[in-house]
């Protein structure tokens, strides 16, 4: 378990939430993802959280389902700027994570200005996200990500607000 780890479980604590966390064998892709829900019996939707940098230089993460494509004029309106994937070497660097294994929490205080919320998220059961690490995931339901967003997230934009005008 690494520090972001023990971040993520501190969090998770402290707001009196009990998803399951688990342990297992490297996740760098999706078929390796598919293949260790079905071994541990995890029946939630994988997600993934984007890292994205604007042209300012500021940060933001955008949470959707694996899935679902990154809409990149609709972030560019809801953002104010255009947004880019941030390289591989930036999030190591920034985050101690590994692309492909973001988590939403357990980032460094301030890193993210705004989080950008796909709506497709509340209508799952369960979510399956990554835990700061590439050998651990989460498994939660909407409202549990929800809680740990808005507590520590200032800004969180529903994708549904831009889709709506």
């Amino acid at each position: 378990m690494n520090e972001i780890n023990k971040k993520c479980y501190e969090i998770i604590e402290g707001l009196n939430l009990t998803p399951r966390v688990v342990t297992h064998e490297p996740i760098l892709n999706y078929e390796t993802a598919a293949k260790v829900d079905e071994e541990l019996g995890l029946t939630g939707t994988e997600t993934k959280s984007l890292f994205l940098k604007g042209k300012s230089g500021d940060f933001y993460l955008f949470i959707t389902l694996a899935t679902e494509r990154m809409d990149s004029k609709l972030l560019k309106k809801l953002l104010g700027e255009k947004v880019n994937m941030v390289s591989g070497d930036e999030m190591i660097e920034l985050t101690g994570m590994m692309p492909g294994c973001m988590t939403p929490f357990g980032l460094k205080d301030g890193l993210i200005k705004k989080v950008v919320v796909d709506p497709k998220l509340d209508k799952e059961e369960k979510l399956i996200l990554a835990f700061g690490s590439e050998t651990m995931s989460v498994e939660m339901t909407p409202n549990d990500l929800n809680t740990i967003l808005t507590s520590l997230y200032k800004e969180i934009i529903s994708l549904d607000k831009m889709i709506e005008e």
